[in-house]
């Protein structure tokens, strides 16, 4: 456990990340600790989770249907799509958006059965090993991220920014066991008041580690360019 909390630390201060890194773990044993009372959205969870706060998430605490739905609190229900087409208008007719979710379910299926409750929580506070790590991080972190997660391997996977914030930001990470990067829906981000700076990293727990080793060693983390590089570039920018 306290590994985990010294990779999330070394890859935050790195990169100057703000805002406190959430961890997400799916489970149903008891976190030990007090959980903030009352009902959230995903969106909204990810935020109050950042500013220190443990939530939980489950069938009856969840305030919204779609989040309970594609992070696997329930199963499927028939979509509102009338209300998505119409009301949120994120479509241009029922048939664009049917296509658009069973798309999105083609990537990532909602993880039903694997527990009960969600919690979300300050990493830091080191309350279970995670699932996942999301940090919330704007585009220059970003792009340090995708660096440092290829790093060992070179491989970069696909990053999935369509469908519901709650879907991109957890559902497809957890499932598929891909770093992935997001901007959430736009209901989403207006509906909880989402910095319109910030974008959401969310790592699984597997690739922390490579994540945070890889610091020292990449110009994504702490190292310094070559002299080399160092001259070339000075060279380019000369030319303007």
């Amino acid at each position: 456990m306290e590994d985990y909390i010294k990779h999330v630390i070394q890859i935050a201060e790195a990169l100057g990340i703000e805002k406190e890194p959430v961890g997400v773990k799916y489970t149903d044993e008891a976190p030990g600790v007090e959980i903030e009372a009352g009902s959230y959205t995903v969106c909204g969870a990810i935020l109050a989770a950042s500013e220190g706060k443990v939530l939980l998430l489950s069938e009856e605490s969840c305030a919204c249907s779609g989040g309970k739905t594609h992070l696997g609190l329930t199963q499927k229900r028939e979509i509102p799509w009338k209300m998505l087409v119409e009301g949120e208008k994120l479509w241009c007719d029922v048939k664009t958006a049917i296509r658009s979710s069973i798309e999105v379910d083609k990537i990532a299926r909602q993880p039903y059965g694997l527990s009960k409750r969600i919690f979300l929580y300050p990493a830091m506070k080191g309350i279970f090993q995670p699932d996942l790590i999301i940090m919330l991080v704007h585009a220059e972190q970003a792009s340090r991220l995708i660096t440092l997660n290829q790093f060992w391997d070179g491989k970069t996977p696909a990053i999935e920014m369509r469908g519901s914030l709650c879907w991109s930001m957890i559902t497809y990470p957890l499932v598929s066991g891909n770093f992935n990067l997001s901007v959430g829906d736009i209901s989403a981000r207006r509906m909880e008041r989402w910095d319109p700076n910030i974008m959401a990293a969310s790592i699984p727990w597997e690739r922390i580690r490579g994540i945070a080793e890889a610091v020292e060693f990449s110009t994504a983390g702490r190292a310094e360019p070559s002299e080399k590089f160092e001259m070339m570039t000075e060279k380019i920018r000369s030319k303007r």
